[in-house]
């Protein structure tokens, strides 16, 4: 069976406010929230599909760490972990994410969207991803935003240095 591509992403996200991406976006109790909320604090965000156990997994186990730094060096930063699959990654899934990892912290958000907003905000952070059968396929991608939404750096291999990622 052949895969069903849906790249996204293949451009550079340098020099774009991200905040301003806008789209429709609810957080993990289904309230609407806007990208323009995390003005003011820098962002650590990624991109991911609920129901993967490898990359996913690895990539929350990266920003807990980095959650745990941030805390040692006493800065503060957002973590938004975006799901890429509107079909599986609901807010009421990011509930159930979120209570059985015990991230419960105000600054972590766990956002679903429409197709096009999950397109568009993949594309402006270089996330590539496409379905292969029932699932999504996806890079390994951690994107630093200043607190004005542009791209500072990113992690792509979950081995590099983690203080990278906090401004």
């Amino acid at each position: 069976m052949a895969a069903l591509v849906l790249f996204a992403g293949l451009g550079s996200a340098c020099a774009q406010d991200i905040y301003r991406t806008g789209g429709r976006w609810l957080d993990d109790q289904a309230r609407t929230f806007r990208l323009e909320e995390l003005r003011g604090t820098p962002t650590v965000v990624t991109m991911a599909y609920g129901a993967c156990r490898r990359v996913c997994s690895t990539s929350l186990r990266v920003l807990e760490r980095l959650q745990a730094l941030a805390d040692e060096r006493h800065t503060a930063v957002n973590i938004v972990v975006v799901g890429l699959d509107p079909s599986q990654d609901r807010p009421a899934d990011w509930a159930d994410y979120r209570a059985e990892r015990k991230l419960n912290r105000a600054n972590w958000q766990f956002l679903s969207g429409d197709e096009a907003s999950t397109r568009q905000l993949a594309s402006r952070l270089g996330v590539r991803y496409w379905r292969y059968g029932e699932h999504t396929m996806h890079d390994f991608r951690i994107v630093l935003l200043s607190a004005q939404g542009l791209t500072i750096r990113s992690m792509d291999q979950f081995d590099q240095e983690l203080a990278l990622l906090l401004p």
